[in-house]
């Protein structure tokens, strides 16, 4: 079996997306579970709920000589310390290389995009995405908007709105109002005033990169 995971301190990308990623290769004829590698955040729970889909489990066992697929980084820093000592037969990601040494040549895929969401939805042939219900695009959906800031970050492409433009079609919401409940959820921290003023100049920041 394949342990698809995420970084630690999982984003939305890196939980969203390593369900997917499981998804995918399950897909392809290959058996792979998804794991969360820390606490699923308001905006992750956001996005599971509105697509009626459970949330991952935590990883509660070690690495050590299990197949893994990597999603959304590539530095061991980031993932579990039994990483190490593990088998990475694959990676999804979309950001710099970072260091990895495996045991044998894993199936890589790294591009500069604003998601590895994006690059997974790339990655699916025709045949594939047709199997994908409504959830499964609400997921990828959400993690590449979680990721670009609802396409307002700087680091969106013309990748990341293609996806989106799809996904949300294949999702059945309406973009505007799930950009901004899922805004609304990164932003609202369980009441904590002072920790939601913190979040403004970063979202200022992201919603108007060139001010």
């Amino acid at each position: 079996m394949i342990y698809v995971i995420g970084h630690l301190n999982p984003d939305s990308d890196a939980i969203c997306t390593a369900m997917m990623t499981a998804r995918w290769l399950t897909l392809r004829g290959q058996e792979a579970v998804a794991f969360r590698t820390g606490e699923a955040n308001r905006e992750t729970q956001f996005i599971f709920a509105q697509a009626g889909l459970p949330i991952p489990e935590r990883l509660s066992v070690p690495l050590t000589d299990r197949d893994v697929w990597l999603v959304d980084f590539t530095e061991p820093a980031q993932g579990p310390d039994s990483l190490a000592q593990s088998n990475v037969v694959g990676i999804i990601d979309h950001h710099r290389l970072g260091g990895l040494i495996t045991r044998l040549p894993p199936e890589v895929w790294v591009k500069p995009v604003g998601s590895s969401a994006t690059l997974l939805w790339q990655l699916m042939t025709d045949a594939i995405r047709k199997q994908l219900s409504s959830a499964e695009a609400t997921l990828l959906l959400g993690a590449v908007l979680s990721d670009t800031v609802t396409l307002r970050s700087p680091t969106t492409t013309p990748d990341d709105r293609l996806a989106v433009e799809s996904l949300s079609q294949l999702a059945g919401l309406s973009l505007e109002r799930f950009s901004r409940d899922l805004l609304y959820a990164k932003t609202s921290v369980e009441g904590m005033l002072s920790r939601k003023k913190q979040m403004l100049p970063w979202l200022e920041h992201h919603l108007n990169p060139h001010r």
